[in-house]
This record gives C-alpha cells, sequence and structure tokens, in this order.
C-alpha cells in the first residue's frame, strides 16, 4: 500500500510517499503504528495523550474517512489502498471551543 503524506506530515516523514509492503500492516491502526514505530516524531502529531489517533487529524484511506467506516480505524487496507495524512487542523477547532466557552 501506499502512504502519502501532505503539508507538515510530509515535513516530518521527510518524503511525500511511502510503500508499506509488510503483510501485517492489514489495517488503518496498523499503518498508524508503524509510521509511529518508523518516524517516532510522528506520535505526537498523530496520536492523543491516550495513544489513539487524534480527532483532528485528517486521514483517508482510498479517499474515504476511515472513522466514518463500518470498522473505523481498523478499516482493513488492501496491497493497492492509498492512505492520504494531512497535518492536524487546530485553528478551525480551536475557534469553535473558543466560540462555545461560557460567558462571565
Amino acid at each position: 500500500m501506499q502512504a502519502r503524506f501532505y503539508a507538515n506530515m510530509r515535513t516530518i516523514i521527510g518524503m511525500s510517499s511511502l510503500e508499506i509492503n509488510d503483510a501485517h500492516v492489514d489495517s488503518f491502526r496498523k499503518l498508524v503504528a508503524e509510521l509511529v514505530k518508523l518516524y517516532p516524531e510522528t506520535a505526537v502529531h498523530l496520536l492523543d495523550s491516550n495513544g489513539n489517533l487524534r480527532p483532528d487529524v485528517p486521514v483517508y484511506v482510498d479517499g474515504r474517512n476511515p472513522r466514518l467506516m463500518t470498522a473505523g480505524i481498523d478499516s482493513p487496507l488492501r496491497p493497492d489502498s492509498v492512505v492520504s495524512f494531512f497535518s492536524p487542523i487546530s485553528s478551525g477547532k480551536m475557534n469553535v471551543e473558543v466560540m462555545r466557552e461560557p460567558k462571565e
């Protein structure tokens, strides 16, 4: 399968794409674990403090958000899958949280 990286994720990984040919990496969750193993600096960008995929990280498996798939982040990957990782989105989320703060 191919993992593609955009924006800051490309800078962190140091390349625009990476071929993963490991038969054990057969789900999105396992791909994220493999990336963190190969590139430990990605952990802070991909995972929250509990080791779960951060909700503000845009990711797509074959053009679809794995969070919306039936199996979620355990969605299976095929040898020809293309997984895209984008930089975390903070400004939009942060602005919504600021707007929702109770006013004194």
